[in-house]
């Protein structure tokens, strides 16, 4: 059987040759075609296809294809492949593509240097998506065929078909299991080629190279997880490989170290308050059971008090193996050696989440985590019931008066080079002027004051001292000082010598231990100097010593007098001190405390969010409770303002009036005085001229002397009685205001009327009777009957002295009898008519002498209305996401509660 390679590389006719290489191949095949000839039954189809070949290298393509088309049996799908390949060297690719598409053959060589033969061809023509799609097809059926897949690679590489190589890297990795296939393939998940591709695509392949080599594994999962952590579907990436490792059988001696420590690094991202608990919660379980299984010795106790953890925070979420596997690995490790560093790491976490949603964490509890971090100063906690001295004690020990007797106030006292006070308290740290002002402070207990000095002893032994108020049975107080246990490295316990250790001492010292049992307690025996000898002294130290022994065999006892003030007292203090306040592992000690203080800051923050709640639910009920009341007091003010409208125009109306009636009935008597200006021997020709001027210089007058005075003084009354009105107005205001300062907490509202309109009153009172000029009224001079009649007699008879008496008589009898109501209700409109004015003025008056108030309150109503707005829309967007501030938290607790574990490990 011909060899196929003899077939591909076109060399069959040598297997007709003779040894002789020189011979001439053509005179050889041709002379062995004709001796073919000449059998019964000729077999040509291999000379043939032999000829065809040796034309083919002369590159006598044509003859080749004369040759090869005649071929019939065995050989003859491999000559209409030569014939395309012959076609394809003249460069007549049409014909040669068609020929490469007629070959059928199962015979996978062949089909696989077809296939290639058109890849080729495709290439040349810059048919790109024909030549992707030939190469993927020989791939797929005969992907063994040599260096198939190299050309593959490579085209794909070359025209940048970034998913058909990744797609043939997976292939091949999974198919021969490759140490190069697991390598390109990993180069190019390095490289970001495969970012578009699901997380679920590479499972298969994962499989294929864990069990193959899992360095590889490791390196190829570390470079998928940095990609797809960038991503969207990073959360299905976890899912997936945790699916992955939960299903794979790692062996216990198996490293991960790379592993190992994303695991911890995406266990800590997830539950850092970036994510929602509903977020998380389906994929922390599954990721911590397999960083247990992954972890290696560094990070295997954070592992185990992560599963424990987050499995005491949601119980039963996590698989009863793995919760067995992380007690047993608790149980047999030594506890954390960075539990310092990492704690500190978690409260900087909550504070950044804290700062982020406008929370505090509040100030003193960062004060003492700050304080907790100096590992250079040991904090004792100096603690005594009233009246053991421990106040005298602690000054001769600083040598200066820093802590008075009976002082209600916690009291950190430290070195500094500066001397400096401090007030420190949940909402705030603020300077303190002095000492006295600590005294003077009414809720001591609430806040603690750090007093900085130079002290000698203090910074010899590095110490700072906490200084409590006497232990009285105070629940503030005690409760203090139980927190305050938690920031402390040791106590010292002042005793009384006289009546050293009672009963009462005794159980607050129980008291102490249940709340800090580890805590080193050492006791003070203070004014010994008020014992009546030494021998008592000495009797009084033993038996004190005995009884506290009973219930803290390692407790020591110092002897101390304020009286001493020895500088041997003081060394023998320091040494006392130093040699029994000594710290094993002051970072172990110190991450406990801080644990206790990051839990109280959680608390804090709950307590916080409840306490915004409940402020925003009073705020709330308050401000609508306000807006009743304000509108209330806004109709009370609309009615105020019509009651003073009613009564100070109805009082100016009645003036007014007065002033009328007065005139209506006095002009016309005015008139008809001036009778008694006619006489007998006037001149009865003009007499009515000289009348008419003579009554409106009489009413002329009358209204300037009497009227104007008269109404003068009546405004001024008027004006000052509205001044009351106004005034009890503003009183009333004021009172209201005041009430709603009160409710307000502050001097919000100002009512204050305007009382620049009395002012405006005043000037118009003044302008307005400050003399009114009265225009001439025709009294005399109308063209009525009976006065033509006069003034026609008088100019007729005027003249002659016998018709006089009668024209007096007759003049007279008309200047008496004469209804001079008209005149006077004309002269007295046209004098009040600025008064009217005025008057229709007096509603615009009264509302501005409101309107300030007014608008204060209406102000308000739109302020509460706007408080209301916000509140609701406050409590609405608490309520419904309370996880915004929940899910943290809780998470926050989870983490705390691993570190808590990891400290305890192996206890």
């Amino acid at each position: 059987m011909t060899s196929e390679n003899t077939l591909i590389a076109k060399k069959f006719y040598e297997t007709l040759l003779e040894s002789d290489a020189a011979a001439n191949p053509i005179q050889i095949l041709g002379e062995a075609f004709l001796a073919e000839q000449k059998n019964d039954v000729p077999e040509l189809s291999p000379v043939r296809y032999a000829q065809g070949e040796v034309y083919f290298h002369y590159k006598d393509y044509e003859s080749a294809i004369f040759k090869w088309g005649s071929i019939i049996g065995e050989l003859e799908p491999w000559a209409k492949k030569n014939m395309a390949d012959a076609y394809y060297e003249l460069g007549i690719l049409p014909t040669a593509e068609e020929m490469y598409k007629s070959i059928s053959t199962e015979k996978l060589v062949l089909r696989a240097e077809v296939a290639l033969q058109l890849f080729s061809l495709y290439i040349e023509e810059k048919r790109f998506d024909l030549a992707s799609r030939t190469i993927k097809d020989v791939v797929s059926f005969h992907p063994d065929y040599p260096n198939v897949t190299g050309v593959a690679r490579a085209f794909f590489e070359e025209k940048q078909d970034y998913s058909s190589a990744i797609e043939l890297a997976v292939n091949e990795s999974i198919r021969t299991e490759s140490l190069k296939w697991f390598d390109i393939l990993h180069d190019y998940v390095d490289k970001g080629y495969t970012e578009e591709l699901p997380p679920e695509y590479f499972s298969q392949v994962l499989l294929t190279v864990f069990n193959v080599d899992q360095a590889r594994l490791e390196r190829l999962v570390l470079s998928l997880w940095s990609l797809y952590k960038k991503q969207e579907v990073y959360f299905s990436w976890l899912t997936s490989i945790n699916h992955f490792f939960l299903q794979a059988e790692v062996g216990p001696y198996d490293t991960y170290s790379g592993l190992s420590q994303v695991y911890k690094d995406t266990y800590l991202e997830l539950i850092g308050g970036h994510y929602f608990i509903k977020e998380v919660q389906d994929t922390i379980p599954p990721l911590l059971s397999n960083w247990l299984k992954l972890a290696d010795q560094t990070h295997s106790l954070y592992a185990a008090a992560a599963v424990l953890s987050w499995n005491e925070i949601f119980p039963e979420s996590i698989h009863s193996l793995a919760i067995s596997d992380a007690e047993n690995l608790l149980m047999n490790s030594k506890n954390y050696i960075n539990s310092l560093q990492e704690s500190s790491a978690l409260y900087q976490s909550i504070a950044e989440w804290a700062e982020k949603h406008e929370l505090d964490t509040g100030e003193k509890n960062k004060w003492m985590i700050r304080e907790l971090m100096d590992l250079q100063t040991k904090h004792l906690l100096i603690v005594g019931t009233s009246g053991t001295g421990k106040s005298s004690f602690l000054n001769t020990l600083l040598g200066e008066k820093i802590i008075d007797d009976g002082t209600s106030a916690f009291i950190m006292v430290k070195d500094s080079e500066q001397a400096e006070i401090t007030e420190i308290t949940d909402d705030e740290i603020k300077a303190v002027s002095d000492l006295e002002s600590i005294a003077l402070n009414r809720h001591q207990w609430e806040s603690l004051f750090e007093v900085k000095f130079p002290s000698g002893f203090l910074q010899e032994h590095g110490l700072s001292l906490i200084d409590t108020p006497g232990l009285n049975g105070s629940h503030p107080v005690r409760n203090e000082v139980f927190n305050l246990l938690n920031a402390a490295d040791g106590l010292v316990f002042v005793l009384d010598a006289q009546v050293p250790f009672t009963d009462r001492e005794r159980d607050m010292l129980l008291d102490i231990k249940r709340q800090a049992p580890y805590l080193q307690i050492h006791f003070l025996l203070n004014k010994v100097d008020k014992v009546y000898n030494e021998q008592d002294t000495v009797r009084i130290l033993e038996d004190t010593s005995a009884r506290i022994h009973s219930y803290l065999p390692k407790a020591n006892l110092f002897a101390f007098s304020a009286h001493y003030n020895s500088s041997k007292q003081l060394n023998d203090l320091g040494t006392f001190l130093t040699s029994n306040f000594q710290t094993g592992n002051i970072e172990e000690e110190r991450a406990e405390k801080l644990l206790y203080f990051i839990r109280k800051t959680l608390t804090y923050l709950l307590e916080k969010r409840m306490e915004m709640e409940t402020q925003l639910i009073d705020s709330i009920n308050w401000n609508e409770e306000m807006t009743v009341k304000l509108n209330g007091a806004i109709n009370q003010v609309n009615d105020l303002e019509k009651e003073n409208t009613r009564g100070i125009k109805k009082s100016y109306r009645i003036i007014k009036e007065d002033v009328k009636k007065d005139m209506a009935s006095n002009i016309p008597e005015i008139i008809r005085s001036c009778t008694g200006l006619l006489k007998e021997d006037s001149d009865f020709r003009r007499v009515h001229i000289d009348l008419n001027e003579a009554m409106n210089e009489r009413i002329q007058e009358y209204v300037n002397d009497t009227v104007l005075p008269k109404f003068y003084a009546s405004l001024q009354e008027w004006i000052s009685v509205s001044k009351e009105e106004f005034v009890e107005s503003q009183t009333y205001l004021t009172e209201l205001s005041d009430g709603f300062n009160a409710m307000y907490g502050d001097e919000r509202m100002q009512l204050e009327c305007d009382f620049k309109v009395l002012g405006d009153w005043y000037r118009d009172a003044d302008r307005m009777t400050s003399g009114v000029h009265i225009d001439e009224v025709n009294i005399l001079m109308r063209n009525t009957p009976s006065q033509l009649l006069l003034k026609s007699a008088g100019k007729l008879f005027g003249a002659l002295s016998q018709n006089k008496t009668a024209l007096y008589t007759r003049y007279k009898k008309f200047l008496e009898t004469q209804d001079y109501d008209d005149v006077s209700e004309s002269i007295t409109g046209k004098f009040l008519s600025q008064f009217e004015l005025f008057e229709k003025s007096l509603d615009r008056d009264v509302t501005l002498f409101f309107r300030d108030p007014l608008s204060v309150l209406n102000h308000a109503v739109e302020q509460s209305h706007l408080e209301i707005k916000e509140g609701k829309e406050a409590l609405d967007k608490m309520r419904e996401k309370p996880e915004i501030y929940r899910d943290p938290i809780s998470l926050f607790e989870v983490q705390l509660r691993q570190y808590e574990w990891m400290l305890n490990a192996g206890k």
